[in-house]
């Protein structure tokens, strides 16, 4: 009897993971069939789930045209520098505020938690005409800042709450074999937080990566994959290149899908792990 209802919920566990697979798995082979399918075949009916013709040219065109591969450098730029410099100075932050207690540092942790709320639109002018007086307007330096400062506050807010479950007797066990600071940092609080700090990193590569606003309202030549696909070219006003914007549209996702192959097996090892309790 108990081993009927464990084969029963393994069953519906199956069925429910198949079907969330599916829900995400159809819409990027369909992105990806559109992208190699003539556009004279993309409307045939009955549908054509696997394309009779395939062809790259769509690709080739994005390449040749509108120069995706400067586009394509200028994003993965961006992105890793902010992915770096906001995890790195979010891991410091949240040390500080997580194992050191004062009226002051809780006031700044609140105040840059609650900076996230604040609409992009309206800090838009503002930090434009800051930008263009410190001439980091249309420059690599001063996207990289929007894109830190962007993602500093819900990077810094994970890593708090992680960093505060792990137990502070780890580390004073630590300065009991002679352990300085760097060592405890290196040995004992990043090997406990590659699951956080894989989750955040993939979190905010897929945020700036979807960030059209940023890179189209603080910069006129520097163009990123995101402010690409309005710049796709048009037969008229009535008719849209989807065979086009399939291409560009698996451009942005594969980096994606590559990012998260990389790094989702420390998520793996922290669940695996069963975290760190105190």
């Amino acid at each position: 009897m108990l081993l009927s209802a464990r084969r029963k919920t393994s069953v519906t566990v199956w069925i429910f993971t198949i079907i969330v697979a599916m829900v995400i798995i159809i819409p990027l082979y369909w992105i990806f069939i559109s992208s190699i399918t003539p556009e004279n075949e993309l409307f045939t009916s009955p549908i054509n789930y696997i394309p009779k013709n395939p062809t790259i040219r769509h690709y080739q065109t994005l390449f040749m045209n509108l120069n995706l591969g400067r586009k394509l450098f200028n994003t993965l730029f961006i992105t890793t520098c902010s992915l770096f410099i906001s995890t790195v100075i979010c891991l410091m932050a949240a040390y500080g505020f997580t194992r050191y207690s004062s009226k002051a540092l809780r006031i700044a942790q609140l105040a840059i938690v609650f900076s996230v709320m604040i609409p992009a639109i309206v800090k838009a002018r503002p930090l434009y005409n800051f930008l263009r007086m410190t001439g980091l307007h249309d420059t690599f330096p001063g996207l990289i800042l929007l894109y830190t400062s962007n993602l500093i506050p819900f990077t810094m807010l994970i890593l708090s709450n992680f960093l505060g479950n792990i137990p502070k007797s780890i580390e004073e066990a630590a300065d009991l074999d002679g352990a300085i600071f760097h060592q405890k940092l290196r040995y004992i609080i990043l090997p406990l937080m590659r699951p956080a700090i894989a989750t955040i990193l993939i979190i905010n590569f897929i945020t700036c990566l979807n960030d059209l606003f940023t890179p189209l309202f603080y910069s006129n030549s520097i163009e990123v994959l995101s402010v690409a696909i309005t710049t796709l070219p048009t037969k008229d006003q009535y008719s849209m290149p989807w065979e086009l914007i399939s291409a560009m549209g698996w451009f942005i996702v594969f980096p994606i899908i590559i990012f998260v192959f990389i790094f989702e097996k420390y998520i793996m090892e922290g669940i695996m792990a069963g975290g760190v309790k105190s």
